[in-house]
């Protein structure tokens, strides 16, 4: 079973409208097969994510939105960008990535900061594509969306 039916069979939502929208949001060309499928990993990974909080069998077609900000968040977080766009082999623009970090008045000193392996969430600064992250920061983001959706469990007395 591909992953991509074992998505299907989680959810209520048009898989392939999800995974079509994602593909063009992130900028995976369609032609890397490599991307494509980390696409559907990825996308597996944050189903994985929803049913853990949300206590249901199937994803319900009101996370439509959410399920894809989460897994856009996903794919920058664990750095697929980076991985796909330098193997894509276009040139990419390294001062795009780089802000001023401190600008010392009469001193004429500038220090500069590469920003491209770091995304924030939540106030938090993380390094993508590190041990530093964590999918709490993710469920954490989202946590007030999914909640809507959260069905109670219910434990028996040991």
């Amino acid at each position: 079973m591909s992953v991509l039916e074992k998505i299907k069979n989680r959810t209520n939502i048009d898989v392939d409208m999800l995974k079509t929208r994602l593909i063009k949001e992130l900028g995976v060309d369609e032609k890397q097969e490599d991307a494509v499928n980390q696409v559907e990993y990825s996308l597996y990974d944050t189903l994985v994510l929803i049913l853990d909080v949300i206590h249901q069998p199937k994803v319900p077609e009101g996370l439509y939105t959410t399920w894809l900000r989460m897994t856009k968040d996903y794919w920058y977080l664990n750095g697929y960008n980076k991985l796909f766009e330098n193997s894509a082999g276009g040139e990419s623009n390294s001062d795009a990535n780089v802000k001023v970090k401190k600008l010392q008045v009469g001193d004429t000193t500038t220090e500069f900061a590469d920003t491209s392996s770091q995304v924030e969430i939540n106030g938090v600064t993380y390094s993508t594509g590190t041990i530093e992250y964590s999918e709490d920061a993710l469920i954490e983001k989202y946590k007030k969306d999914l909640y809507r959706h959260r069905k109670l469990r219910w434990s028996y007395g040991l």
